[in-house]
């Protein structure tokens, strides 16, 4: 297996991963080619905000599967949840007021 798919099954494939894009309402389909999954993604996505959406989510992902591998944490949607809304909080300090009312109110409606 080579960096490029280790990285898909981490962030895109795995049970965990596919758990935490399903909660923050991103979804895929795994018949396209990467590029065209993030595309097709973020046009049903809808929101300006996508590309740092997926780039919190990817961060806490990688993060909380550290965590696993090196600290022996357990798997946790639980602490995924708190550590990417702590993280969007972080965004929403240094965001421009557009994207910032935007993820404000995204992240204000999600139901986890």
């Amino acid at each position: 297996m080579n960096i490029d798919e280790t990285l898909l099954l981490l962030l895109f494939t795995c049970p965990f991963s596919l758990q935490c894009w399903q909660m923050i309402g991103i979804h895929r389909d795994s018949t396209l080619s990467v590029t065209e999954m993030v595309l097709q993604a973020r046009q049903l996505f809808g929101l300006q905000s996508f590309r740092e959406i997926v780039l919190i989510a990817s961060w806490c992902i990688w993060t909380h599967q550290n965590s696993i591998i090196f600290d022996r944490a357990s798997i946790s949607l639980d602490r995924w949840n708190f550590s990417f809304k702590d993280e969007i909080g972080l965004v929403l300090h240094r965001a421009k007021a557009s994207l910032k009312q935007e993820l404000d109110y995204w992240i204000s409606n999600l139901t986890f």
